[in-house]
This record gives C-alpha cells, sequence and structure tokens, in this order.
C-alpha cells in the first residue's frame, strides 16, 4: 500500500496518521471480506480476495471482487429488474472495491475508488436506503481525503459538491442520523478547506453546518457522531471568537466543550480529550482577558496545565511549547490583577519553555510570537519594581523579535509585533526617563 507514496517524486516518508489511518481500512475491508455469506461462490470468490489482499496482491484481490459482482450479477442486462438482495449484494462488491482501491496511496486510486463508491450507492440505491447513504458519505470522504493527503482543494471542492447533493435528499426530521453524518462531513471538509485558504467565510459556513448536525440529534441516537460534531463546534467558534473577538462565539464554544467533557470519560479517547480540554481552556483565556475575570483565567490556567503535564515533549516539542506559550499568556494575565510579582515572574519562565522548542533555526515565527510575548511580561515586571535595566532589556528583545518577524515574512505578524513594539516602547520610555 506504501510503495505507491515513496514512489512519488521527492516523497517524504508517511506519517503516523496515515499509516493509522491505511492500517485501519486494511484491517476494516479484511473483516468484511472475512463474513459469512449465504452464496456459496461469492463466499469463494470473497475468501480469495482476502487472501489476495493479506499477501498485498491487490489487483488479484480486485479481479476475484470483479467475478463476484459478476456472478451477483447473472448475465443481466437490466440491473433494474433484478431483486433487491441482489442489487444489494452487486452493490457491496462495488464497496468494497472501492475500499480496495482506497488502500492505494495515490490520487489516482482515491478517484477511482469516489467513483466506485458513488456506483456502489446507486446500485444499492431503495434496496437499503441506510447503506446506499453510508456509500455515497464514503464517496465525500474519499474525495476529501485527496487533498488531505496530497495537497491543492481539488478534493475538497469535490467533497463539498458530493456532500451538497447527498443533503438535498435528506429531511433533517426523519433522517436524522443520515443527515447529521452529512452535515458533519460537510462542515470537516469546509473547516479544512478554511485553513488551506485563509477563508473566515468557509469556517462560518462550516459552524453553520454543526450547529444544523445538532438541531435535531440526540446524544443517544449517535454517541460518537454527536460528540465529532459537537468538539469541530467548539473548535470553529474558538478559531472564529478569537479571530472576529466576538464574545458570544466564545461563550458558545465553552458551553459546547463544557457540555461534552460532562459526558465523557477521559479514557475514553484520551488524545481527543485533551484537545477539547485545550480548547475550552483557549476560549477561557480569551474571554477571561477580556472581561478582566480573573476566575475564567483562573480555570483557564488549571485546564492548560492538565493538557501540557499529558502532553509527551519529546514526541510533540512544538504543541507542548505552544501550550508553555499559552499559560505564559494567561499567567501575565493573572499578574495584572496579583499584588505579588510571582505569578507574573511565573509567566515569563513559561514563556523561556516555549522557546526551548520554539527556536529561530525551526520556527521563526513561533519564536518571534514568543520572545515577544516573553519580552512584554517582562516589561509587566519592570513596571511593578520600577526597574529601569529590566524594561530597557525588555524593549531591546521586543525590538528583536520584530525584526526577525519583518526578515521571514514582514505579513501579518511582523505588522502586529510593530504595533506591540510602539505601545511597549511609550511605556518603557516612560519608566526609563523616570
Amino acid at each position: 500500500m506504501i510503495a505507491d507514496w515513496l514512489r512519488r517524486p521527492d516523497s517524504a516518508p508517511p506519517g503516523e496518521t496515515l499509516l493509522d489511518r491505511k492500517a485501519g481500512d486494511f484491517i476494516a475491508l479484511a473483516g468484511r471480506l472475512a463474513a459469512p455469506a449465504d452464496d456459496a461462490e461469492a463466499k469463494r470468490l470473497r475468501g480469495e480476495a482476502a487472501d489476495a489482499l493479506a499477501a498485498g496482491r491487490l489487483a488479484d484481490a480486485d479481479k476475484k471482487l470483479a467475478q463476484a459482482e459478476l456472478h451477483a450479477i447473472g448475465g443481466s442486462t437490466d440491473l433494474s429488474t433484478l431483486p433487491p438482495a441482489h442489487r444489494l449484494l452487486i452493490g457491496t462488491h462495488r464497496a468494497d472495491r472501492a475500499a480496495l482501491s482506497f488502500l492505494r496511496t495515490t490520487a489516482e486510486s482515491y478517484r477511482e475508488a469516489a467513483a466506485r463508491y458513488g456506483e456502489a450507492s446507486a446500485l444499492i440505491g431503495l434496496a437499503d436506503v441506510e447503506r446506499s447513504r453510508a456509500a455515497a458519505l464514503d464517496q465525500a470522504r474519499s474525495l476529501a481525503r485527496i487533498s488531505e493527503d496530497f495537497g491543492g482543494r481539488e478534493g475538497y471542492d469535490a467533497a463539498v459538491a458530493a456532500l451538497r447533493r447527498l443533503l438535498e435528499g435528506l429531511d433533517s426530521l426523519t433522517d436524522i442520523s443520515a443527515y447529521a453524518g452529512a452535515q458533519e462531513a460537510l462542515a470537516a471538509a469546509l473547516e479544512n478547506l478554511a485553513g488551506q485558504t485563509g477563508e473566515a467565510k468557509l469556517r462560518a459556513e462550516a459552524l453553520a453546518h454543526c450547529r444544523a448536525g445538532l438541531e435535531d440529534l440526540r446524544r443517544d441516537q449517535a454517541p460518537l457522531l454527536w460528540r465529532a460534531l459537537k468538539l469541530r463546534l467548539g473548535r470553529l467558534a474558538v478559531a472564529l471568537g478569537v479571530a472576529q473577538k466576538d464574545d458570544e462565539l466564545l461563550e458558545e464554544a465553552i458551553a459546547t466543550y463544557a457540555g461534552v467533557l460532562a459526558a465523557w470519560s477521559r479514557g475514553d479517547d484520551e488524545p481527543r480529550w485533551l484537545e477539547a480540554e485545550h480548547m475550552i481552556s483557549r476560549a477561557r483565556a480569551t474571554l477571561g482577558r477580556r472581561r478582566n475575570d480573573l476566575s475564567l483565567l483562573e480555570r483557564a490556567f488549571n485546564g492548560l496545565n492538565r493538557v501540557v503535564r499529558a502532553t509527551d515533549r519529546s514526541r510533540a516539542p512544538l504543541h507542548w511549547a505552544e501550550l508553555q506559550d499559552q499559560m505564559g499568556g494567561v499567567l501575565a494575565a493573572m499578574g495584572e490583577r496579583y499584588s505579588e510579582p510571582v505569578v507574573i515572574e511565573e509567566a515569563i519562565a513559561a514563556f523561556g519553555a516555549a522557546l526551548e522548542e520554539r527556536r529561530a533555526d525551526i520556527a521563526p515565527l513561533l519564536w518571534a510570537r514568543s520572545l515577544a510575548n516573553q519580552a512584554e511580561a517582562m516589561l509587566q515586571l519592570a513596571r511593578r519594581n520600577k526597574d529601569r535595566g529590566l524594561a530597557q532589556k525588555a524593549l531591546a528583545q521586543l525590538m528583536t523579535a520584530t525584526e526577525a518577524a519583518r526578515r521571514t515574512e514582514n505579513g501579518p505578524v511582523a505588522a502586529e509585533l510593530q504595533k506591540r513594539l510602539v505601545a511597549a516602547g511609550a511605556a518603557a520610555t516612560r519608566l526609563i526617563g523616570g
């Protein structure tokens, strides 16, 4: 399966995420091929396909499934006249051939998989509406994975179009789970496309689809889907709330995550639980700073602290550094509200820890941000202690960060740091001038 990936020009080794997904796809298909079949010939052919799959002979496996499909057709020239059970069997073989195509790691094989899933959905049709819709959803997901695994927006755009067509045939009240599943998949494609293009309107649209999917869906109807929609809604609301300075969105995110975390055991899926804890803490931190709310800031810090203690620094150094930087920001905000300077000193130390991983040679813009954040905390401490030397050091450090950002991208990060430099310069001048 991975040989195709490695044959690509200048290809890097596949990441853990891709390998995990391919392993899951392989195991799922192998399990379906090993399932009992009423028809003896179909059972034999699917068994041989399973053997070929286990041996890595994907072309042979596809050949056996194609033979099983022809056996189910039985020479008929009009598939619409076949009994529903036969159409369901033909569609099942076609869907498994789609899954087989999807095991390959080329964009062309993903397109073939998507086409086959679409054919499977049409073949099954009214013989089993639920399975027909599942195949249509798999078609859209295969298209989205073209962009996820190979870049570009072609796959996302095709997935969005396919999911809009699927939603046109669904009713939110009578097809609740199918409707919610399609809304979640559409929100995912739009969110990923927004991450690629930077278009905020795509995130807003994705958020609207999450809300639509949750409108009639109860947690007990589809617990995993309910949770997936809630987590995506919360993440989108945080991103938009921070970017647009929208407190209502941040409040919605906090309420959404709080509801999910209250109904979710950490041991069920610790990585995603920690992601939810991280995001709710980020929302609380932002809202706490805006509203001068110490309680929100303290809860944000405690949440971030739980996440950083569960994060393996050696495996995810930049994520660990991101958490340290965010903890430093919360501590700096809390320091404004405490009379003792120790909290500001802790903030400076947290930014220093972030800088150990956010090095200039690895992530120059992240390094510049954390360097500037630490400089502002140093200036905060200098004002508290009336320390002119520390103020001068902080100002010089902020100038270094701003110049480094300008050299790296001369874009929004540099512009933001320039504004912060001007404000810090005025504060430092007042202190130094005494």
